[in-house]
């Protein structure tokens, strides 16, 4: 045993991946001490100003503590179940997928219910999240890029401050969200050459964990199980039933909270029944399509009071009626709110001031979509991929309204694709300044040959 340990932690030491994750790991733990992220007590964010607009439930509970998340964690561990998204107490509820606020209920039972102590453990762990996405991230370079760009886009996504913001500063499910996309990119990386149905197993069962994290990654589902399935049919390998095992899979793993859903909320409903909310949220006459505050039970004492009388399911319904009003009555209106939320997607919101048009959010767009060109044109492998992430899973937020914080579960693909633009780009540049400088002195040579004639 002792043998056995010596070979492998030796092995694990000489792995820059081992360093890159610790270096991530300590840097963003580092920026939440420094400027004591965890504190969610010190001072409420700005739009808690105003605290005659708020509900009561709210105003006497430190909301900015995971928001939603916070609320429904604090109810898993004060005895009351999945419940009350917005504080109070209001019933059952689905607003939000299950997975974080269960993890962040059992840290709240053991370093204490919305205290100093759980918010830095949460914060903590994020970053652990954050942190082991380099993993994926490496290997997923080193399969359709090569490992120098796999490794150079993993210290990027390590050291690069930009993409610390999420894991440092809110306890939201977003930087487990992106670790499990990324995992689930490489695992259909790898499914495109590997029939093996146990792999495919893991493929749905990483699926439903992703699913019952946060459901809009779904979006990329299709693409990742068509991209698998179709490269195994192209090479006369089964793929049918590996595929259709991974959906049995997959199904299996989310039936139990759709069951439970059913049950408590009396009807079906997705894994999450907010969207007709979400959507309403962004689509109203006049609206700016990014989403409006003042509409939401959170910051408005009317919505909370109705939201409270009417029950989520029956609130949910009503407004996903008056957006639909909306979209059929001004339908032009509704492909310009679209237009204008595809735009704010990849070029990023003015109202996001340091996170908008002016920061890396913009150049990362433009440097994803040059390597995904290069690399389609290339043929690369994966870039179809690639290709199928970057549509399909934005589609949701064109519909709804964006947010800085709903493309970082993409990003480590976009830095890989950005990654492999520059690298291609400083290779190329350097291949010909290389043959510049030996055919000068080749034409020096002959030029002299010449002169002594």
């Amino acid at each position: 045993m002792s043998s056995l340990r010596q070979r492998v932690w030796p092995s694990r030491i000489a792995n820059p991946v081992f360093w890159m994750v610790l270096a991530a790991l300590g840097l963003r733990i580092a920026v939440i001490l420094y400027f004591r992220s965890y504190n969610f007590f010190a001072a409420e964010t700005s739009i808690f100003a105003n605290a005659r607009l708020l509900p009561d439930a709210i105003r006497h509970f430190p909301f900015s503590f995971g928001y939603e998340t916070g609320t429904i964690a604090y109810s898993l561990a004060t005895g009351r179940g999945f419940s009350s998204p917005f504080a109070g107490s209001t019933g059952p509820t689905a607003w939000l997928a299950p997975l974080y606020p269960a993890m962040c209920a059992v840290v709240f039972k053991i370093f204490g219910i919305l205290t100093l102590k759980s918010s830095f453990v949460i914060l903590a762990i994020n970053s652990l999240f954050a942190a082991l996405t380099c993993i994926p991230i490496v290997k997923i370079g080193e399969l359709t890029f090569g490992r120098k760009v796999g490794l150079y886009s993993g210290w990027i996504w390590a050291c690069g401050v930009f993409f610390m913001r999420w894991s440092t500063t809110a306890v939201w499910e977003t930087s487990l969200s992106t670790l499990l996309l990324t995992i689930v990119f490489l695992q259909a990386l790898r499914l495109a050459t590997n029939p093996d149905w146990k792999a495919w197993a893991r493929f749905g069962l990483v699926w439903g964990i992703t699913a019952l994290t946060s459901p809009s990654l779904l979006a990329f589902l299709p693409a990742s199980g068509l991209y698998a399935a179709d490269r195994l049919r192209r090479s006369h390998r089964p793929w049918f039933r590996p595929a259709a095992l991974s959906a049995v899979v997959f199904v299996l793993c989310i039936s139990p909270w759709m069951i439970r859903n059913r049950l408590v909320l009396g009807q079906w409903s997705a894994i999450r029944d907010n969207a007709p909310f979400e959507f309403s949220l962004g689509n109203y006459h006049l609206s700016t399509g990014m989403g409006w505050a003042g509409k939401h039970p959170s910051l408005n004492k009317r919505e909370w009071a109705k939201y409270a009388a009417m029950g989520e399911v029956a609130y949910i319904a009503e407004k996903k009626a008056e957006a639909m009003a909306f979209v059929k009555e001004y339908p032009q209106e509704f492909l310009g709110l679209c237009v204008k939320r595809f735009e704010a997607f990849w070029m990023g919101d003015d109202t996001e001031n340091a996170w908008g048009r002016y920061s890396l959010y913009t150049p990362l767009s433009g440097l994803m979509l040059l390597g995904l060109i290069v690399a389609l044109v290339n043929r690369t492998e994966g870039a179809w991929l690639y290709l199928g992430m970057m549509f399909f899973y934005p589609i949701t937020y064109y519909l709804t309204f964006p947010q800085p914080r709903y493309r970082h579960p993409i990003e480590p693909e976009m830095v890989l694709l950005g990654t492999y633009a520059v690298y291609l780009a400083i290779r190329d540049f350097s291949a010909h300044f290389r043959a510049s400088a030996k055919a000068r002195p080749a034409e020096s040579d002959l030029q002299g040959r010449l002169v002594e004639q």
